[in-house]
């Protein structure tokens, strides 16, 4: 009818902040852990033999940060660098040719017992209306196991609340995934 006020509408928030919104609820609806992040760890099947720590034994603190950094710590970087990792923790703990410290052993230690796996992937919003179309990056960190024996210690120092805050249940994890890894070797 002419001459009749359209009635005002409540605004709408901006098209790209609803879908992040969205997307941020469904994401964390379909297995968002809360917590630690170390409670969704993946437990590493068993390989094989765990390598003693005493076949480094003949080698100082100097010498075994020279072969993580040249074998590295990572995913596609094998288990020689996160056995080398697993034996600096333990001399950093016991202050074995080092002077003890439970920061640098807690950082060693975690980094032979888990590998995280990075990826991104991009989900692209098509446009609506006069709303261009946008691209949401979406990261997403995977834990694996690592090093076995490592996660054995990682998982007592959660248990004891060494160096980190006394924690139960990622404690437990740990030590289930540890376990599963050594067994039927230890």
């Amino acid at each position: 009818m002419p001459g009749r006020p359209i009635p005002a509408r409540a605004p709408t928030p901006p098209v790209p902040a609803l879908a992040a919104l969205l997307l941020a609820g469904a994401l964390s609806a379909c297995g968002g852990v809360r917590g630690d992040p170390l409670l969704a760890l993946s437990c590493p099947a068993p390989t094989g033999p765990v390598t003693p720590s005493q076949a480094y034994d003949r080698l100082d603190v100097a010498a075994l940060e020279g072969l993580v950094k040249d074998n590295g710590v990572g995913p596609g970087d094998g288990p020689g660098g996160r056995v080398v990792a697993r034996v600096l923790g333990e001399r950093y703990r016991a202050g074995r040719g080092v002077p003890a410290d439970p920061a640098k052993a807690l950082a060693w230690t975690r980094a032979a017992a888990v590998v995280e796996t990075s990826t991104t992937q991009f989900i692209v919003a098509p446009a609506v209306g006069k709303q261009p179309s946008y691209t949401v990056p979406l990261n997403r960190t995977v834990l694996t196991g690592g090093d076995p024996v490592a996660l054995l210690e990682l998982g007592t120092l959660y248990a004891q609340g060494r160096g980190v805050p006394r924690d139960e249940a990622v404690a437990k994890v740990l030590l289930e995934c540890g376990r599963k890894g050594t067994q039927p070797w230890m």
